[in-house]
């Protein structure tokens, strides 16, 4: 059944912009930004990676599974995931494997991450899930 409930003091978002817990069993990420605290549900909108392993800079979401980018305001998509070959020289069949993949990634959509309403009362994070 949806509902207010509490999901973090609001005093737990001052050493940090972003924080992952868990609400009425719904995993939350909640986001403070220069407009307020923001609420979505903590997974990102390309393959599922929990967002709140990721970082927050300049108002932006960012993935740390393949740095999909998202706005901290509304959710919304403003940069595709990526994936990162790395620098040292790999053998050809593991440079084979990662153009495939990359092909596949590029098939699969990212949708903005799920928002969820939320209000700061008496110092508490309220969302409503």
């Amino acid at each position: 059944m949806s509902a207010w409930y509490k999901a973090a003091d609001a005093n737990e978002l001052s050493s940090g912009p972003m924080k992952g817990v868990e609400v009425a069993g719904a995993k939350v990420l909640l986001v403070r930004g220069p407009s307020g605290i923001r609420a979505f549900e903590d997974r990102c909108g390309h393959m599922s990676a929990p967002m709140s392993t990721g970082t927050f800079k300049s108002g932006a979401i960012k993935c740390a599974l393949h740095s999909a980018v998202f706005d901290a305001e509304t959710g919304g998509v403003r940069g595709q995931p990526q994936m990162h070959v790395p620098s040292a020289k790999l053998p050809p069949e593991m440079m084979e494997a990662m153009a495939k993949m990359g092909q596949i990634m590029a098939q699969i959509r990212c949708e903005s991450l799920r928002p969820y309403p939320v209000a700061v009362e008496s110092g508490q994070v309220m969302v409503y899930v």
